[in-house]
């Protein structure tokens, strides 16, 4: 679906659409079980194969603090094609009760799409 949506939207416009991806980590354990980090790196490999030249950034949101202090760590010696593809913030989505206020129609949608456009700017 992300494919079609991406390429009816670029062929509609004057330049390319990408499917950004978006992961809230809000009270994840990323150090206990290992399916959610499983999971994470499965999406992101399939991704790339279900819509290939759509992919644009992914951004984890609100990592655990201990996390959080070991990507600002190692963040750097990350390839730089990886720095761009490969984004790390906190905020967006933190208060988030109830995903269906980010639909079309809901009441945090526009915050939301205004704070991850300036995270991928």
């Amino acid at each position: 679906m992300n494919s079609l949506v991406a390429d009816s939207m670029t062929r509609q416009g004057n330049g390319l659409v990408t499917v950004v991806t978006t992961n809230d980590l809000n009270k994840i354990d990323l150090l206990g079980d290992a399916t959610f980090r499983n999971a994470l790196s499965a999406a992101s490999k399939k991704a790339n194969a279900l819509y290939p030249g759509y992919g644009g950034p992914t951004i984890l949101l609100n990592l655990p603090s201990l996390l959080g202090a070991l990507v600002k760590l190692f963040k750097p010696l990350f390839p730089p094609a990886v720095q761009k593809k490969l984004k790390f913030e906190q905020g967006p989505l933190k208060n988030v009760g109830d995903l269906k206020s980010l639909g079309v129609g809901g009441d945090a949608r526009d915050t939301f799409l205004k704070q991850i456009d300036a995270i991928i700017a």
